[in-house]
């Protein structure tokens, strides 16, 4: 099985709840600003759960130590960068983490309107973290499902004011939406949204691979 298909498995699963389709209609539903941040903290939140895999001690206090602030292993930056120092995760993963932390830093720290626009290249290559057939299903699920939101939407009022649904004119705005700046900017943020819960299941996918993380023994326990 391809890592895009073991990927894509566990996003059908029911054992990560946070990481389903809620989670990404969360994230879209966000300001631009507010998907960067919560969606970053979610991908920490997963990195953290690697990192404690690796660490040879199980005590509590001895986690705290090094990731709680001001651990050595508090940061975001931190975390990536001892998975990246002990090969646990690969370059193409690597760069595509520090791109995310990148945006994620410019959307913290900017005080004026923080708009993804800008931020549109580097989201092409953050999705790129497997490779380019991941990127493509990222993009059309992407798409066809924020279609799909916008298509209820319409429904949704036909029903409310208890007019007959018109298919065709349903259709035909849809299609007009298609070719709006409004699609464009909700497109960015459904694709990053997709992107971070996809990056969430490859880390799911890495502890997988690393079988050996469960023996506390082994003190570097790499896969090569």
């Amino acid at each position: 099985m391809t890592i895009p298909e073991k990927i894509i498995k566990k996003l059908s699963l029911d054992l990560y709840p946070e990481l389903n389709s809620d989670m990404i209609y969360k994230l879209s539903n966000e300001s631009e600003r507010g998907a960067v941040l919560i969606g970053t903290s979610k991908i920490e939140e997963y990195l953290e759960l690697f990192v404690k895999k690796i660490l040879p001690n199980d005590s509590k206090k001895y986690q705290k130590k090094l990731l709680q602030y001001p651990g050595p292993l508090s940061s975001f930056s931190s975390k990536i960068e001892l998975l990246y120092a002990f090969r646990y995760i690969n370059h193409q993963f690597y760069v595509s983490l520090n791109i995310l932390r990148s945006i994620r830093n410019n959307a913290a720290h900017s005080y004026i309107d923080f708009d993804l626009e800008e931020e549109n290249q580097k989201i092409e290559q953050i999705n790129e973290f497997v490779d380019d057939d991941l990127k493509y299903v990222i993009d059309e699920i992407a798409l066809d499902n924020m279609v799909e939101i916008k298509k209820k939407k319409l429904i949704r009022i036909y029903q409310e004011k208890g007019f007959k649904v018109d298919d065709k004119y349903i259709e035909k705005a849809i299609n007009e939406f298609k070719t709006t700046n409004q699609k464009d900017k909700q497109y960015r943020i459904w694709r990053l949204s997709y992107g971070i819960v996809f990056m969430c299941l490859y880390i799911l996918v890495l502890i997988d691979e690393n079988d050996s993380l469960n023996d506390k023994q082994i003190i570097h326990p790499i896969k090569l």
